[in-house]
Parts: C-alpha cells; structure tokens; sequence
C-alpha cells in the first residue's frame, strides 16, 4: 500500500495491488537461532549499486559509539555491477571503509548462491535503501526468523512494524541509523519471537500470493468483467 501511494496507484480504478513473494521454501525451512557468536552479525543482501544505500551503512557504523561498535559486524552479499558505474561505486565502499577505519567489522563478501544459509548465519537484516518497492530478500530474512532494520520508505513500511518484527530509521539518515544500530548493540530486542517473524510476512509465501492471483484471475473472468 505504501508503494502504491508512493506511485500514485492507490484508490486508482482497476488496480489491485498483490506484493511479491519469497519462495516457499523459506518458510518451511527449519527455526533455528543464530549460531552463538561474540558478536552481532548483520546481514545486507543485494547488489552493490549506489540507489541501495550500502554507503550509508557505513557513514552510520562510523558514527555509533567504539565501545558500542566493536559488538557488532556486518556482511554485505551481493555481486558487483558490471559497468562502469558499478565498479566506481564498490570500489567508493572499501576505500570509505578503510578511511574510516572500519575494516574487520564491514565486509563486502561479494556475489552468493546460499541466500538462505547466509541470513541464518546472521541476527539482524539490514536494509538501507529508501523507497524500496518489495524486498524479496527482506521477506526471505524475516519469513527465516530474523527481524530487520530497515529505512521507514517504501515498501518497507509496509512488512515491517517498528519494535514487533523490526526496527525503523529515517530515510537517508546516518546519524538515526547509528541510533537504531546502537539500540540493537546494547541487547534491545524485537517483541516477535521466530515464528512471530515468519508469521508476520506469512501472506506473502509463493502460495499465499499464487492464491491471492488466482482469486484476481477468477474476479476477471466472470461474466461482465
């Protein structure tokens, strides 16, 4: 719904909005906590292009507390563009991160077959960017029950609700990024336990969405449609 206010779409006549879905097998895989770690692990998935917002993770690790800081690492997985652009921009996140001295706690870990593997390996989803439509990943993160930090844009607003299945900070802000990423060092936590989380994007499985298209498909093809 947010996106469809964000494109003008809600209320349009004719329109129906269906959200994308993770796949099935996300949701039947095994609850399992993160394994135990002496830090918190977090996870970005994607492809390293700048409308993502990786960098801004990075401006915002920089600004929590080094006593706060040293609690928590993050992974990004995801392949490099191959074009110009795309290689300025991954070449523009390590040479920030090594300025600010971030190495060890910020890794680019590049392109992955085990999306699934690599978000139960981690205790928190991350995800930057702002005005995302419907983050495959982000369901994926949740439906394996880990909650997600995520700019309060886009269709993120619409999967995840402040302090039940995750946290929010304000779009393109660093500084409140430090903020939330803080609040998750010092041991907050969600209200949602693992199966709240994959409960929580339930609707949005394979076979919820199939069904909600087919019940589309059936509405359409009755006499004076």
């Amino acid at each position: 719904p947010n996106m469809a206010r964000h494109y003008g779409l809600e209320g349009s006549p004719g329109v129906d909005i269906i959200s994308a879905c993770a796949g099935d097998r996300f949701f039947e895989a095994p609850l399992v906590p993160p394994p135990a770690a002496s830090r918190v692990r977090f996870i970005g998935v994607g492809n390293l292009v700048r409308w993502k917002n990786w960098h801004l993770l990075l401006e915002a690790w920089a600004r929590v507390r080094p006593e706060l800081r040293q609690r928590g690492c993050f992974e990004l997985w995801g392949p490099t563009q191959e074009d110009a652009e795309g290689r300025r921009y991954a070449a523009e996140l390590c040479a920030r991160r090594d300025q600010l001295g971030l190495q060890g706690m910020i890794e680019f870990r590049g392109p992955t077959n085990a999306v699934a593997e690599k978000l139960i390996a981690a205790d928190w989803f991350v995800l930057p960017s702002t005005n995302e439509p419907c983050s495959v990943a982000l369901m994926e993160a949740l439906a394996l029950g880990r909650p997600a930090l995520v700019s309060a844009s886009g269709g993120n607003v619409d999967i995840v609700q402040a302090g039940a299945n995750g946290r929010h900070f304000l779009p393109g802000d660093p500084a409140d990024l430090a903020v939330q990423l803080e609040g998750i060092l010092r041991g907050e936590r969600v209200a949602l336990d693992a199966a709240g989380l994959r409960e929580s994007v339930r609707s949005r499985s394979g076979r919820s969405v199939a069904a909600q298209y087919g019940e589309l498909y059936q509405r359409l093809s009755r006499p004076g449609r």
